[in-house]
C-alpha cells in the first residue's frame, strides 16, 4: 500500500512542479477613433504598405541609445494586426465619414513605426510615412510628400509605445488626410 500512496503523492507533486503557463501576449490596437474632423475632398482609394519587418503584429523597439540600426520586438505584448492594417483602418474609417470622393488614389508607404528609447526611461513613438497621390485611372502621381509624428511615451514599456505610436499614426493621419484633400 505504501508504494501506491508513494506514487499517488510523486504524481501529484509532479503536477505542481511544472512551470506555470505564460500569460498571454498583450494586445493592441489604436483604440477608438474619436469623430475627428474630415475634410471633403479626399480620394477615393487607398493603399497601405509597409516594408518586411514591419509586416507582422510585433511592437517594435530601438534603443537609440546603444545602437539605433538595431530593431527588437516585445516578446509579451504586440498589435492586433499589423501596423500598416491598423493605420489603413483609421484612414478607411475617416474617409468613410468623408464627404464626396475624388478619383485619386492615395498609397501610404510605412516607413518608420517604432517605438524609439533615447535613454533606459525615456521613449517615444516615431511614425513616418511617404504618401503618393495619384489619379485612380491613368497612375499618374500627381504629387508627393514626407510626413513624421513624434510622441513621447508616457512610460518606458510596451504599453507606453503603444499609446504614443497610436497617438502618433492618429496625428499624422488627420495632417495626411488635409494634405490628400487639397487640389492637386
Amino acid at each position: 500500500m505504501a508504494p501506491r500512496w508513494l506514487a499517488l503523492a510523486l504524481v501529484l507533486s509532479g503536477c505542481t512542479l511544472l512551470p506555470p503557463q505564460p500569460a498571454p501576449p498583450v494586445v493592441y490596437d489604436f483604440g477608438s477613433t474619436s469623430p475627428a474632423t474630415v475634410p471633403s475632398g479626399l480620394p477615393a482609394a487607398l493603399q497601405v504598405q509597409a516594408p518586411p519587418w514591419l509586416d507582422g503584429a510585433a511592437l517594435v523597439y530601438r534603443l537609440e541609445y546603444t545602437d539605433a540600426a538595431r530593431l527588437a520586438s516585445y516578446r509579451d505584448s504586440r498589435w492586433a494586426a499589423t501596423p500598416a492594417a491598423l493605420l489603413g483602418e483609421q484612414l478607411r474609417q475617416r474617409l468613410a465619414r468623408s464627404g464626396a470622393q475624388r478619383p485619386l488614389l492615395l498609397r501610404v508607404d510605412i516607413e518608420e513605426f517604432c517605438q524609439v528609447f533615447s535613454a533606459p526611461t525615456r521613449s517615444r513613438g516615431v511614425v513616418r510615412l511617404r504618401a503618393t497621390l495619384a489619379d485612380s485611372a491613368s497612375g499618374r502621381v500627381l504629387r508627393q510628400q514626407a510626413f513624421e509624428q513624434q510622441v513621447d511615451a508616457a512610460t518606458p514599456d510596451a504599453a507606453g509605445g503603444a499609446h504614443a505610436l497610436a497617438r502618433a499614426a492618429s496625428e499624422v493621419a488627420a495632417r495626411l488626410l488635409d494634405w490628400s484633400a487639397q487640389p492637386a
